[in-house]
């Protein structure tokens, strides 16, 4: 579906513009499977929002996206290197009507557990223990207590966690210092992996980059980077990223012998929501205008609360690990080529792992991997 990648750019965008100068991970995946999951049990004006928002065009396709989440979490249990998890907190004494129940287990594969949010601590901490078994013990304490509440009806959490070994591994004894341009004219010295082979490249003069794949041993996922031909060029990049479809680029991009030049990173990201998922058009889930009559069975108005998403990203010379978990939490409504090419990632850059089928997993920026 088209979709991922359309949504995906538009929420890097959003984001990055907020960061400013700071590294960025972010799983456009997680939260648009967790959006989706929500947006199932929305109604009117929501729904079109959410439909909107995610790029998925209008309500009427809600039976195509639940059958592509479907057709997409079984291909990803057989894809050892990455995992994705869903589940669904709710309030003791409330029942998920049938109908949602019967798409969020089919479909999404989400289990479904009662929780007693007034306990807040108590119930922060059940959240957080699965979300950290769920990714391997990097993303820690997704929700904060303050969260939750006796008002909490609902929480809704995905998690996804890649791990991957470079199909090339770079060999440790070929990183050494070597200068980052934070911009034109100041630089930082950092570790930058080496490594020689047939690589899928392209430049796009015409376009301001270059770009290059990195593959990984026994999966489809690959690292897109992205690196401005000028030192100071990410901004100037980002405004064309709506431009690029990224799953196409790996298509058309031709093998040749590259030297690859790569800094070593590590980043993690927290990020509230709300504001970025109202920017992008779907604030009304989050006001009392909020409309989603297919969640519980009792006929009481719900909106979401919050929306948080948390990843994680480490790129070294064996491969790259990443995770990722957003949680929304609905409350109850009270008022309130043939030479060899130097490929050489030396000044800020964009990153995204994706698979040819399913779109863009994590996508951010590099802007001083010291």
């Amino acid at each position: 579906m088209q979709q991922s990648n359309d949504f995906a750019i538009h929420l890097y965008k959003q984001v990055s513009a907020e960061a400013r100068d700071r590294n960025v991970v972010i799983s456009p995946f997680s939260i648009s499977a967790c959006l989706s999951l929500v947006a199932m049990g929305a109604g009117g004006l929501t729904a079109e929002e959410m439909f909107g928002g995610l790029r998925f065009g209008k309500v009427d396709q809600k039976q195509r996206v639940a059958d592509w989440y479907g057709r997409l979490m079984k291909q990803l249990a057989n894809d050892t290197s990455i995992a994705v998890a869903n589940t669904l907190y709710v309030k003791e004494g409330y029942n998920v009507k049938r109908s949602f129940l019967e798409v969020a287990t089919s479909s999404f594969q989400s289990e479904a557990h009662e929780l007693n949010f007034a306990q807040n601590v108590a119930a922060a901490k059940t959240i957080n223990d699965w979300v950290e078994t769920k990714t391997n013990n990097k993303i820690k304490n997704l929700i904060a207590p303050d969260m939750l509440d006796g008002h909490t009806r609902m929480v809704l959490v995905n998690a996804v966690h890649f791990k991957g070994s470079w199909t090339y591994q770079f060999n440790e004894s070929n990183t050494r210092p070597m200068a980052f341009w934070l911009s034109d004219t100041k630089s930082q010295d950092i570790p930058m992996m080496y490594t020689k082979g047939r690589f899928a490249y392209q430049n796009y003069d015409d376009k301001g980059f270059s770009a290059l794949e990195l593959s990984y041993s026994g999966s489809d996922t690959k690292m897109l980077v992205l690196l401005p031909t000028e030192r100071n060029g990410l901004a100037a990049l980002e405004e064309t990223l709506p431009s690029l479809n990224l799953v196409e680029l790996l298509n058309r991009m031709g093998k040749g012998e590259v030297e690859v030049y790569l800094p070593k990173f590590k980043i993690e990201y927290s990020l509230e929501l709300k504001d970025v998922l109202t920017t992008l058009g779907m604030g009304r889930m989050f006001s009392n205008a909020a409309e989603f009559p297919d969640l519980l069975e009792s006929n009481e108005p719900l909106k979401i609360s919050k929306a948080v998403h948390k990843a994680f990203i480490e790129v070294n010379e064996e491969g790259t690990k990443a995770a990722a978990a957003t949680a929304f939490s609905a409350k109850f409504r009270v008022a309130k080529a043939p030479r060899v090419i130097k490929f050489k990632a030396d000044h800020p850059f964009i990153y995204a792992l994706l698979s040819q089928e399913k779109g863009i997993y994590f996508i951010g920026k590099v802007t001083n991997p010291a």
